[in-house]
């Protein structure tokens, strides 16, 4: 990496960064999606498996049905915010390259009008650092892309299997 000039490198490290983000907000989705997801069950067998006074099979299966259209509200709006976050991530990164290109190309221009090394002593000084943030960087899309690896590897069927076992009810007793 030592051979790339500065604005190569300020570019990858933009690149990883974007990738990163978007990693995040796909892991950010489908953890919502599982959790979403898990609650209706839960919901679902709750009511299912209970016997409680004055609700019949109807009134059940109309609270499980409005319990869904919530929960499709609830993902709707995520599944919104979430494009909208990978669209701020693309354009955020494209004006972030076509400005470092633009600041490289002006650089190069100046350094061949007045004949100029001097930007070499910049380079030469400045690259240490930038090769530390791309490898920096490249280390946080590795992470990223292992969150969203690691949220999206757990099965749904795992996730409905996850049974939550009730405590028995305890009575209070005050002494008096």
């Amino acid at each position: 990496m030592s051979s790339q000039t500065l604005s190569a490198v300020a570019i990858h490290v933009v690149d990883q960064y974007s990738s990163a983000g978007k990693h995040l907000t796909k892991a950010y989705r489908t953890g919502v999606e599982r959790l979403v997801g898990g609650a209706n069950a839960r919901y679902a067998s709750f009511l299912q498996n209970r016997s409680i006074p004055l609700v019949n099979e109807q009134v059940k299966s109309d609270l499980i049905n409005a319990q869904q259209v919530l929960a499709g509200f609830l993902l709707k709006g995520v599944h919104a915010g979430s494009d909208r976050a990978a669209l701020a991530i693309d354009s955020v990164s494209t004006r972030a390259t076509s400005g470092i290109q633009a600041l490289a190309s002006t650089a190069t221009r100046v350094e061949t009008a007045f004949d100029s090394t001097a930007l070499d002593t910049v380079r030469t000084l400045n690259m240490p650092a930038a090769t530390l943030a791309a490898q920096l960087a490249d280390k946080i899309a590795q992470g990223a892309k292992a969150v969203e690896t690691r949220i999206g590897s757990v099965s749904e069927e795992a996730a409905e299997t996850a049974v939550v076992v009730a405590k028995p009810a305890r009575r209070a007793v005050r002494k008096a």
